[in-house]
């Protein structure tokens, strides 16, 4: 951003530095690619089915139950140590804090990797391989859409804290 001053006919120009966002600024929210990659792999399997081959009993049902589950779980938790260290949860409200304990120690997007999880107990419940097939895709959208302003910001706003934090914990696990 420039501005300009013009004092006693001579026009003065200085760089300001570019104000830093209130809170994270992302393309896509993150939920949005993940409901739209698990309805697109079931609208592509009403035209084709591709069925996940059943073993007989209910084995996958259950591991798709526990993973929605456990998925769940890495949610909630990851929420409430945000929560508990009172800062930004949701994508409109600022950083005031750089989170590293519970599920941030081994990952800076835990809820991100519960929503993997969930996805691929849905996956397994409804019983085919076509949103294991688009989840790729979603995992870049994710990462491109969302990720990378949230990492955008918390580097503006943390600084070296956060990349130190980038490089003893990885984005996904």
């Amino acid at each position: 951003m420039h501005e300009r001053l013009q004092v006693e006919g001579v026009t003065l120009s200085s760089r300001l530095p570019a104000a830093r966002p209130a809170h994270p600024v992302v393309a896509v929210r993150p939920t949005v690619p993940f409901i739209a990659g698990l309805s697109c792999g079931l609208l592509v399997d009403r035209i084709s089915p591709w069925r996940i081959e059943r073993s007989g009993s209910a084995v996958e049902t259950w591991l798709g139950a526990t993973a929605i589950f456990l998925g769940v779980a890495l949610f909630v938790w990851a929420l409430h140590v945000m929560a508990r260290a009172r800062t930004g949860i949701m994508l409109d409200q600022p950083a005031v804090q750089l989170v590293s304990t519970g599920p941030y120690r081994w990952s800076r997007n835990p809820q991100y990797v519960a929503f993997v999880v969930m996805y691929a107990g849905a996956t397994l419940l409804v019983n085919t391989w076509w949103p294991f097939v688009i989840l790729p895709i979603v995992c870049v959208a994710v990462s491109r859409g969302a990720i990378a302003g949230e990492e955008r910001y918390l580097a503006e706003t943390f600084g070296r804290r956060f990349a130190e934090y980038r490089e003893r914990v990885g984005r996904w696990i």
